[in-house]
């Protein structure tokens, strides 16, 4: 039986430093959308925008003083512990290092992994074969908010927010137990299932089961977890019959992006790149500024990545209810069945009525 009890320390130190090392709330340029810049490079004026960052809100030496300080068991829960510490640390140095690309490349490159030549020419295969067209985005926000408020009732979470965001994705935050969606967008009707599906169905009952668990590495992620999480969103989208191909373009769309970026291509030549796909302007700028974003955060491939993960994952083993004893990645699962076995882990409590 695994001793809990020598992981709880570094494990509070983890879930105290997840509510700080948040990338995504730093990595995003606060100047990114300045109508002016964009007009600026649309127009052959500049060649490279120069983006701008948020000040930092905690001293990113006390989170690597903490987690250093922690000595971890050499078994193989030992292991992912380490992983994770190892991932954090990263995370807090990009954060340090906001716009430098060398430090900010290679860190993310260390935790996300680079795409490969396969998934390129997959993504190069949709962008072709998916027609460009923009759904109407007619819902208002209050009614995907309301959504998404439905949904967590009918899965009897109790315990999660739905708020208003100025941030132009809808986003749930594990550590907060909420879902911000933006309040100043339109929404297409597919989303107001899809919605609930993505947010609801996938990242709150994930983090749901793993608040079940004895440690909150299950609720904030295990390393590697990410491409299995957005791969059985959109996953289990495409079960239901509720895949926006706009969204799926752009999924295929980041994955060139990112590759842009790994090649060595600078903002011009990665906008460029994607209009060879005939993105519209906004489109390909958008893109690329998620890509090259902090100095070029590479993580935006792992939307793809993970469906095709998922897919072979269906065909050949197809135990999700196992996937759902938090956020976990299909690589973890043969450590997560031991834990299972030996009764350290809890089985899904939660679990959408579509992998019962």
């Amino acid at each position: 039986m695994t001793n809990i009890q020598v992981y709880n320390s570094l494990d509070e130190a983890l879930m105290d430093s997840a509510k700080n090392t948040n990338p995504l709330h730093y990595i995003d340029p606060v100047n990114g959308n300045e109508k002016e810049q964009k007009e600026e490079f649309l127009a052959g004026k500049t060649q490279n925008p120069k983006f701008q960052y948020k000040d930092l809100e905690y001293d990113p030496n006390e989170i690597r003083n903490m987690l250093n300080s922690i000595e971890i068991p050499d078994d193989a829960l030992g292991q992912m512990f380490q992983q994770k510490r190892r991932n954090t640390l990263l995370e807090n140095r990009i954060i340090e290092n906001l716009g430098n690309e060398d430090i900010v490349r290679e860190a993310s490159s260390t935790i996300y992994g680079i795409p490969n030549e396969q998934l390129v020419g997959y993504a190069d295969s949709l962008l072709r074969q998916i027609p460009n067209i923009e759904f109407e985005k007619n819902v208002p926000s209050d009614m995907i908010k309301k959504a998404l408020e439905e949904a967590l009732a009918n899965n009897d979470i109790t315990d999660w927010q739905v708020e208003f965001s100025d941030k132009k994705l809808t986003t749930a935050y594990p550590e907060e137990k909420r879902i911000t969606v933006c309040k100043d967008r339109g929404f297409p009707d597919i989303d107001l299932t899809r919605a609930g599906i993505h947010e609801v169905d996938v990242h709150a009952l994930r983090a749901t089961n793993g608040y079940e668990q004895p440690l909150k590495i299950f609720a904030i992620g295990l390393p590697g977890y990410l491409p299995t999480e957005e791969g059985l969103t959109s996953y289990f989208e495409e079960v239901i019959g509720n895949t926006n191909k706009e969204v799926m373009r752009n999924y295929a769309g980041r994955v060139i992006a990112v590759d842009s970026v790994c090649k060595g291509l600078d903002f011009s030549e990665t906008f460029d790149r994607l209009k060879n796909y005939e993105l519209t302007d906004d489109q390909a700028w958008d893109l690329s500024v998620r890509a090259h974003r902090a100095g070029g955060y590479i993580k935006d491939h792992v939307y793809l990545e993970g469906l095709v993960k998922v897919r072979d994952f269906a065909e050949t083993d197809g135990d999700f209810r196992t996937l759902y004893v938090g956020k976990v990645g299909i690589d973890n699962l043969p450590l997560v069945r031991e834990l299972l076995k030996e009764g350290t882990l809890k089985e899904a409590k939660y679990v959408p009525k579509f992998v019962e």
